[in-house]
């Protein structure tokens, strides 16, 4: 199986694909606090939208992706695109933990941490990042890098950078395979509460 058959990070494969904006109406459940410490690192508020640049190295394509964010209750986060689910994570004080059984985060947080991820092990190897992207700066960082061998000569390496209080803001793909590399990154763009145009 080759690296572009393979299944790459949802949030990338959405992006790559040129989904565009959100702009169905999101449930009106809001949570009032945080379930778990983790959300401090994937807030995942509801009727927050996502904006992220996106950019593929061997073609030089670059490109926007926009997701929004709804949780039908505390427990359940929904990521939609054009109106669609095209993800849920089930948040519990153990973790926040994707549909298909990986988990995003997973307490403790700490560095060298690991767990099982939709793809791969995923490891923390940084408490402390500091990134710039088109939406500015962020610091105090989570990073979180998920290494997969695919296989004899194929390898996936998957890095998020999560910043306290908005989320995922980088999220960068390198691949290897017979000797060929690939390289595709999402940046934040933008973000914030759902627009609501005024009733007429």
């Amino acid at each position: 199986m080759s690296i572009s058959e393979s299944r790459w990070h949802w949030l990338f494969v959405l992006a790559a694909a040129g989904c565009g904006g959100a702009n169905a109406a999101a449930p009106a459940a809001s949570p009032s606090a945080p379930v778990t410490a983790l959300e401090r690192f994937l807030p995942l508020k509801n009727e927050t939208v996502f904006s992220y640049e996106t950019y593929i190295e061997e073609t030089n394509e670059r490109g926007l992706a926009v997701m929004e964010v709804s949780r039908p209750r505390d427990t359940l986060a929904e990521l939609r695109i054009a109106g669609q689910v095209k993800r849920r994570y089930h948040i519990t004080p153990e973790g926040i933990q994707t549909s298909t059984g990986g988990y995003a985060l997973k307490a403790p947080l700490s560095v060298g941490a690991e767990w099982q991820g939709d793809d791969g092990k995923v490891r923390v190897t940084a408490m402390d990042r500091s990134v710039t992207v088109p939406a500015g700066q962020f610091s105090g960082c989570l990073e979180t890098v998920e290494a997969v061998q695919l296989a004899a000569t194929a390898t996936r390496k998957t890095t998020t950078v999560y910043c306290p209080g908005v989320g995922i803001t980088v999220l960068q793909i390198e691949g290897q395979q017979d000797g060929d590399s690939v390289l595709q990154r999402l940046s934040l763009k933008a973000f914030g509460p759902r627009f609501v145009p005024p009733a007429q």
